[in-house]
């Protein structure tokens, strides 16, 4: 399956379905707080982790990013793909469809203006 997906999307060595955006942003998991490094319509990765989190674990997280307009925030349940370092990796597990849908036309607003 990953092998036709990375055949529609033009067969490089990228590994993400969806293409990641650097962002002023914050990750919230529980009572913490963690820069945004960067994001996608998929996931995430964020520094300053601290070793509360494991590889396959999945945990809940509120997200705020400054989209072209205004400040986009949502919950989601996301589960850990990387850890390097200081920084995690995180897959988004479930998301409202409402605030996917605000997400997906954020990305797709990106993509016409490249």
């Amino acid at each position: 399956m990953w092998a036709a997906i990375k055949s529609a999307l033009g067969g490089s060595d990228e590994r993400r379905v969806a293409p990641r955006v650097s962002a002023i942003g914050t990750v919230h998991v529980d009572s913490r707080t963690y820069p945004l490094e960067n994001w996608s319509a998929s996931g995430v990765l964020f520094s300053g982790h601290d070793g509360r989190l494991a590889k396959g674990q999945r945990f809940k997280m509120r997200l705020e990013v400054q989209g072209d307009r205004g400040l986009i925030e949502f919950n989601a349940e996301a589960v850990v793909v990387r850890l390097a370092g200081d920084k995690v990796a995180a897959q988004f597990f479930m998301i409202d469809k409402a605030k996917k849908r605000i997400i997906m036309d954020y990305f797709a607003r990106l993509d016409a203006k490249r």
